[in-house]
């Protein structure tokens, strides 16, 4: 059996991957994704994976780096890195094909080997930021 971190190494792995199917064995089939800047939380696997699509869509070359863990009795959390090209217009013309940086937060809680609750916390304005574009 994977230590809670290799399980949480591995579930950013696939949010790394661009399948919008890789995340599926580390969940729970009612894991609960709460993302703090997108607000309701995604209950159960196939809204996660329609709200990751979705998010692929705009950012298929996502990656997400971990950097350090903490764990307790219920689960781990764990620093991160994320970081995707602009595909869009969203941030501006002139920044099509520059590659947007944000940091956040993640805490993972653990029903047996998977996980059944992630709350991710970023800045909303993170990837702005990143590419000097002024609201």
């Amino acid at each position: 059996m994977a230590s809670q971190k290799e399980t949480a190494t591995k579930l950013f792995e696939a949010w790394s991957s661009g399948s919008a199917d890789a995340p599926q064995p580390y969940l729970t089939d009612d894991c609960v994704l709460r993302d703090i800047v997108a607000g309701a939380d995604k209950v159960g696997w196939s809204q996660i994976r329609a709200f990751f699509a979705q998010g692929l869509v705009g950012a298929p070359d996502l990656v997400l780096i971990p950097g350090e863990f903490w764990t307790n009795a219920k689960g781990v959390a764990l620093t991160w890195e994320m970081s995707a090209t602009v595909t869009g217009d969203q941030f501006g013309p002139e920044n099509r094909g520059r590659k947007w940086h944000s940091s956040g937060m993640t805490y993972l809680e653990f029903r047996g080997d998977k996980v059944c609750l992630e709350v991710d916390y970023h800045h909303g304005g993170a990837q702005a930021r990143s590419l000097a574009v002024k609201p």
